[in-house]
């Protein structure tokens, strides 16, 4: 999740590290995860960390939801179950592992839609970008990793992104790069092209 202090974010750590050699005076070559092997070991961990497979390296940072992370988590999923898409039986999920094939890694996205086609697929391996996908702002990202991971989401498919910054009451709502509505007080944001129906006011989504 982003943090709206974002130039105090720590970087992102490796969860696989250089092992020593067996004179323990240099680093052995780094131990590389095949992502079969990283969804096996990884895609379904319960502990307080967050998992991204790049290119072969498992990274790892802190997986935080608050108080108030949490009710805008409930905000949205409220909202979704009023739209045509969760008749259709697709879901806004939390957590949701993507693979950004542009750059051979994943993102998992704080929060993302998934249609029913995409849900069914996800159940036999396949991790492809959803078309809709919300960041929630929090204190274990830095500015740098924010601008990078948008630019891999609009070059991997996906079109609309809200990013939710809670401390500053605000939601950024990119259909591309160039493309940026920033929303306060009674502005509305949209989740069209991908979910016409999918709107809200600022000021009720932190209500």
């Amino acid at each position: 999740m982003f943090d709206s202090t974002a130039e105090q974010y720590p970087q992102e750590q490796t969860a696989v590290q250089q092992p020593l050699s067996t004179t323990g005076t240099k680093p052995a070559t780094k131990r590389l995860v095949s992502l079969e092997s990283f969804l096996l070991r990884y895609s379904n961990r319960e502990d307080p960390y967050k998992y991204e497979w790049n290119n072969g390296v498992v990274e790892k940072s802190l997986r935080t939801m608050n108080r108030d992370q949490t009710k805008i988590l409930q905000q949205l999923l409220r909202l979704f179950a009023q739209t045509a898409a969760y008749a259709n039986m697709g879901e806004l999920l939390s957590e949701v592992d993507m693979l950004m094939a542009t750059k051979s890694r994943t993102r998992r996205a704080d929060v993302a839609y998934m249609s029913s086609a995409q849900i069914q697929a996800s159940a036999n391996g396949a991790l492809t970008p959803c078309a809709f996908v919300v960041e929630v702002i929090s204190k274990n990202d830095q500015i740098n990793g924010v601008e990078k991971k948008l630019v891999e989401y609009f070059e991997n498919g996906i079109q609309v992104v809200w990013v939710i910054l809670p401390q500053l009451q605000q939601v950024k709502v990119y259909r591309s790069i160039r493309d940026i509505t920033v929303c306060f007080d009674e502005d509305v944001c949209s989740a069209a092209l991908v979910l016409p129906d999918f709107e809200i006011a600022v000021n009720a989504l932190f209500a």
